[in-house]
């Protein structure tokens, strides 16, 4: 496997001092990988820590952790040269079991770090690019489009936010999503909201608009289809929604041998068309389906 190495600079405020976290990926940036011990590394950082030489010993016991958190968050990274590699999703599910190892304020300052010098630039592809740009602008474009979207609201579920923020109808792609933010949201990078959600009418979770700010890009990213759409193809069979696809399968097949194009069969299908659904003049729910009639 040949991988190009990016090193990324933890500016550590609460110590004063700067930690590497090493990420590879392909030479032009795609498939980025996080070294999960360089995590680990970070967070076990206290005075005393700091002031000792790295040496065999604590590197054995950041090996040995990385694993256990590994084993506890049920994923299965890379190996490569004795190191845990992740991906994005593997990383917020890898992270949420690590807060015990420290404090709320350097857990949380790491999580932030992460999501917006790391993470946002794994998922543009761009992972080779290291700490020359940063992702800020998402962030104010965001907050921007949801002040617009949720100009009377400070809360919502997690549907009310998918539905509202990319315009969606489809009950399987709804429910594909919600399992997505899910992952996010509630896992690795849950340090950076406001705390565990309180439950609202019918049990039903309610988040502030911040909490989602750390998990769009995620989201943004899974609707730019720059994995070739594999996230969705493996959504598919999920016990969850795999009865109605089949059964839309089965629709789609039917509509095309009666000569049906694929913009005739979305809107029988599903009432959408190319300029219905927009939100601020981009049909996500559109792209998705499109995508979904091309791995029928």
């Amino acid at each position: 496997m040949n991988l190009v190495l990016t090193k990324y600079y933890y500016n550590n405020e609460l110590f004063g001092i700067t930690q590497e976290v090493r990420v590879y990926s392909q030479e032009k940036g795609a498939k980025g990988r996080i070294v999960l011990e360089d995590i680990i590394n970070i967070l076990l950082t206290d005075i005393t820590y700091i002031s000792k030489p790295t040496n065999a010993s604590s590197d054995n016991n950041i090996l040995v952790i990385t694993k256990e958190k590994v084993e506890i968050a049920h994923i299965k990274p890379s190996i490569y040269e004795g190191l845990h590699l992740a991906d994005v999703e593997q990383l917020c599910e890898f992270y949420h079991f690590c807060n015990d190892l420290a404090d709320t304020e350097a857990y949380k300052n790491l999580g932030d770090w992460l999501n917006f010098q790391v993470c946002s630039l794994i998922l543009k592809r761009l992972a080779h690019l290291g700490n020359l740009v940063n992702s800020f602008c998402f962030e104010e474009e965001y907050s921007a489009r949801i002040a617009k979207l949720f100009a009377d609201k400070e809360k919502v579920t997690i549907v009310e936010w998918l539905t509202k923020n990319y315009g969606l109808t489809v009950p399987w792609i709804i429910t594909i999503l919600i399992q997505k933010v899910k992952i996010l949201i509630l896992g690795g990078f849950q340090v950076n909201t406001e705390g565990i959600a309180k439950p609202h009418q019918n049990n039903i979770n309610i988040y502030s608009l911040n909490s989602f700010k750390f998990i769009a890009q995620a989201i943004e990213w899974l609707f730019s289809g720059n994995d070739n759409w594999n996230w969705l193809q493996e959504s598919l069979s999920n016990d969850l929604v795999k009865k109605a696809v089949d059964e839309e399968q089965q629709l789609i097949k039917s509509l095309r041998e009666d000569g049906k194009s694929d913009n005739e069969i979305i809107k029988i299908i599903w009432m959408v068309t190319p300029t219905s659904h927009l939100v601020e003049n981009k049909n996500y729910q559109y792209k998705i389906l499109k995508a979904f009639l091309a791995m029928v």
